[in-house]
């Protein structure tokens, strides 16, 4: 009996009991009804370590089954908190994304002022990892934020918007044609789905 009270004290000792897995950015694909989520990881071996991204990926019939596969292939436990940036696909938001932003919102360890974004002319996923340093896209939303050239909308003013008429503005992003993540226009949600793009500066901008 004894030895039962110190089992979980011996397990940790072990190296037996899961880590976390902080999530940095998520990014989510469509392809014939088929949803790809990928996860940004980030690892430190060490304290003395630049913390580097790793990218894991699963598949789903629907967001919350990709979830639930990728916990499973993750080396710890899925970790959110730290998630900065979703990353959706104009495929993935072909339809409605009001319930993607509500289970999200719904997690407890998911911060509400996680950036949302759609990506153009591509994969979310390639775009993710087009930058391999860690929190730069979010760094990227946040500094063209405050400069007024994409809309300032997290995560919580998403769901706000949408729950209030179903529609809603999203800042929009690509890699240009030097291979660098750059800001592409405002993507405009109309029936909680993505209706158009405009180009240019919020509010001054022509039809994609």
């Amino acid at each position: 009996m004894k030895l039962l009270r110190f089992l979980p004290l011996l397990l940790l000792l072990c190296g037996c009991a899961r880590e976390v897995s902080p999530v940095s950015a998520l990014a989510l694909d469509c392809k014939n009804g088929v949803y790809c989520l990928t996860a940004e990881v980030v690892r430190q071996d060490s304290p003395d370590d630049t913390a580097a991204p790793a990218y894991l990926s699963a598949t789903g019939t629907d967001v919350t089954d990709a979830l639930r596969n990728l916990r499973s292939i993750l080396p710890g436990d899925l970790y959110l908190s730290h998630a900065q940036v979703l990353l959706l696909s104009e495929d993935a938001v072909s339809e409605s994304i009001l319930p993607l932003a509500d289970y999200l919102c719904r997690e407890n360890d998911v911060r509400l002022s996680l950036r949302a974004a759609v990506v153009r002319d591509g994969s979310a996923a390639e775009l993710l990892e087009n930058d391999n340093e860690v929190y730069a896209l979010s760094e990227l939303l946040d500094r063209s934020a405050q400069d007024g050239i994409l809309p300032d909308m997290p995560l919580y003013r998403v769901t706000d918007v949408l729950h209030a008429d179903g529609t809603a503005i999203l800042p929009a992003l690509r890699v240009d044609a030097f291979g660098q993540t750059a800001p592409a226009g405002t993507a405009v949600f109309k029936n909680e789905r993505l209706n158009c793009f405009l180009d240019g500066e919020i509010g001054g901008g022509v039809y994609a």
